[in-house]
């Protein structure tokens, strides 16, 4: 059986039955989503408490730019190699330990520390939700909602990249830049929000499928890169709102 999800990661899932009892479960999703998570808190926290602006600017910079390269390069490695996929799910959970690190670094410095525990609780607070709208059938994932998903996807990645060759070359007013600004990040949320339901979906029917156990990686990175995604889009919609209250 050939699997393709919405996600990246799974969209070159070859055979996933196993002849063997050697299978995947709900509960080694869950610990291995666990454990990536874990080491990517650790790491953030980490490199959080001891980045300094001042002091290592170009490291900073540099940091920004080369930890999520290798992140998303560990994330095309894995879905092409299933043995070798746990090394890679591994190494992606560090490097985007060490770019949230920066990322919740520079915000908390900009708009207070306290964002940081806003956008983590608003960002588990939406995966509960959407587990419970899955869970209870309240929104089912067929192919007609997984087809909208990657659209809006596409299209908030061009929404993107059109926004900022136009502040590059100054074809926009700082104010329209702003709403339109404000209007990609809300639509963000909401997508990286509803794309959870995907992952739900993926993991339900590789484990109902008797996937081999090695999937349980793929389908644990699976659901934390949409995590972080969800976070990171959180946290600019929290700094946007914050910014306008003052």
């Amino acid at each position: 059986m050939r699997f393709r999800g919405a996600n990246p990661v799974y969209s070159r899932m070859g055979d996933i039955y196993s002849d063997s009892d050697y299978v995947a479960t709900y509960g080694g999703v869950t610990q291995k989503t666990g454990l990536l998570l874990a080491i990517i808190s650790i790491v953030a926290l980490y490199i959080g408490s001891t980045l300094n602006f001042d002091a290592n600017f170009g490291m900073s910079i540099a940091t920004i730019i080369v930890a999520p390269i290798i992140a998303i390069v560990m994330v095309i490695l894995a879905h092409r190699n299933i043995q070798l996929a746990w090394i890679f799910s591994l190494v992606y959970a560090t490097m985007e330990g060490i770019f949230l690190g920066f990322i919740s670094a520079l915000f908390a410095y900009l708009y207070g520390s306290e964002i940081i525990t806003m956008a983590l609780l608003a960002t588990f607070g939406v995966l509960a939700g959407m587990l419970f709208l899955y869970s209870t059938g309240l929104i089912r994932v067929g192919n007609f909602f997984r087809k909208a998903m990657f659209s809006m996807l596409l299209g908030l990645i061009f929404a993107s990249l059109i926004l900022f060759l136009l502040f590059f070359l100054g074809g926009i007013e700082s104010l329209t830049g702003s709403t339109l600004y404000f209007g990609i990040v809300v639509i963000s949320v909401i997508v990286s929000s509803l794309y959870l339901l995907i992952d739900f979906d993926n993991i339900t029917n590789l484990v109902d499928a008797g996937a081999s156990k090695e999937y349980e990686w793929m389908l644990s990175l699976g659901l934390v890169v949409t995590i972080v995604w969800l976070y990171i889009e959180l946290l600019r919609f929290i700094a946007i709102i914050s910014g306008r209250r003052k």
